[in-house]
Formats: C-alpha cells, sequence, structure tokens
C-alpha cells in the first residue's frame, strides 16, 4: 500500500510548460496551471489565472486554503500554460520507466536466486 501511495504522490510532481507564451487573458479562459515571468526576473506558479472586474489574480493554494494575487498586466513580461500531454509523458519517463526496469531487476535477482538455490 505504501509503494502505491509513493507512486501516486511521485506521479503528481512533474509539469511541463508550453515553449510559446500565452497572454492572461488566454490563461484565464484556459483555468490550467501557468507559469508568470515579470520583468523583475521573478517566476511565480499559479493554479490558474482569474479575471475578475477588468483585473487578473493568479491562485494558490497554501495549507488547504485558496488565495488570489492581484497581477499587475504592466509588470508580467510572459505567461506559459500548461502542457498537459508533455507533463503526462515526462512523468511516465522519469517515474515510471524506472520503475518498469526496477522490477524486472528485482524479478530476475529473485529467479536468479531460486535458481541457485533449486538442488539437482
Amino acid at each position: 500500500m505504501a509503494g502505491w501511495i509513493s507512486v501516486i504522490l511521485l506521479l503528481q510532481g512533474c509539469t511541463v510548460y508550453y515553449k510559446s507564451p500565452i497572454t492572461l487573458e488566454q490563461a484565464a479562459e484556459q483555468q490550467l496551471p501557468v507559469k508568470v515571468h515579470f520583468r523583475d526576473d521573478e517566476t511565480v506558479k499559479f493554479r490558474y489565472i482569474l479575471q475578475e472586474d477588468g483585473f487578473f489574480y493568479g491562485t494558490t493554494r497554501k495549507s488547504g486554503e485558496w488565495s488570489k494575487t492581484l497581477l499587475d498586466a504592466q509588470s508580467v513580461e510572459n505567461t506559459f500554460g500548461k502542457n498537459k500531454s508533455a507533463s503526462t509523458w515526462v512523468t511516465i519517463g522519469v517515474i515510471g520507466v524506472p520503475v518498469v526496469f526496477l522490477v524486472i531487476f528485482i524479478a530476475d535477482a529473485v529467479a536468479t536466486a531460486s535458481l541457485l538455490d533449486a538442488s539437482f
């Protein structure tokens, strides 16, 4: 059970963003995780972007509480949306492939040990 929980937690960690930037309006429409680069070289990741009354807010979740951060559109340099398919493939590649090789290695070691213990 602990192994499955560990795998599930690891699978949630990989996020890949598109290389081409999108506008804040597009980010608000998509309601996907975004990475925002500001003009002062600061980068912040948000769960999604909200547009209310002509203002944009980046939403985050800390300790179970949702918070909104007002975004100054003039200070935002680029906004990159999450690439769901690439994130899935990277997760499979980074987590899944080593796990498969580990299982194969363990199975081979068990089979080899069984052959060594067999009496002829």
